[in-house]
């Protein structure tokens, strides 16, 4: 059941990608009313702070733009490691509609006061908040962060693995978008924090 789940949002997140630009009329939200930028990820890489080769600190998002009517905001980032399979890297959710940024270096806890309380999740070690971008050595792989614009609130508990969120933000999504980035170790790279 949760492997079809995945597959159906990995699906759906694609059409939502496809369609990023289309509207029927003037007053439906879509993906294009979703603005935002990650720090140091505007050349298509990850930066080295933000890997398990650096200092791994989660990035800074700046939301330039939401639909009407947000009541929430949320983060999803990834790393797909296989068809339909995704590392989760971070998950943050309850983010006020008029945040305008989302600070570097997040503190690993389960609610986020200078967020007014919003709430992280457990990434793909089991630890809640941040997990570094850490793939294999030797060629480039893809990360995927995503900022979703929802139309409540989501009742899921802090600290919660990604599957409740994913169940919650299929009803509650305005609009998404991802970034796409790619990061690449070096096989001789020392994997110390910086």
């Amino acid at each position: 059941m949760v492997g079809r789940r995945r597959v159906l949002a990995a699906a759906g997140a694609t059409l939502g990608g496809a369609l990023a630009g289309c509207s029927t009329t003037d007053e439906t939200p879509t993906p294009a009313a979703l603005r935002y930028s990650v720090e140091g990820f505007t050349d298509g890489t990850v930066p080295v702070r933000n890997s398990c080769d650096g200092a791994g600190v989660s990035p800074r998002i700046e939301v330039d733009a939401v639909p009407p009517p947000t009541e929430s905001l949320a983060v999803v980032f990834t790393f797909p490691d296989d068809v339909g399979s995704q590392v989760t890297l971070w998950t943050l959710w309850n983010v006020p509609p008029d945040t305008s940024t989302i600070s570097a270096e997040l503190p690993a806890t389960r609610r986020v006061e200078s967020l007014d309380g919003a709430r992280q999740g457990r990434n793909a070690r089991g630890d809640v908040g941040y997990l570094p971008v850490c793939p294999p050595p030797g060629q480039p792989y893809e990360q995927w962060l995503t900022l979703y614009a929802c139309r409540r609130e989501l009742d899921v508990e802090a600290g919660a693995e990604r599957d409740p969120l994913a169940e919650a933000l299929e009803t509650a999504t305005l609009a998404s978008r991802r970034t796409v980035a790619t990061y690449e170790r070096r096989s001789s790279t020392n994997t110390t924090s910086s």
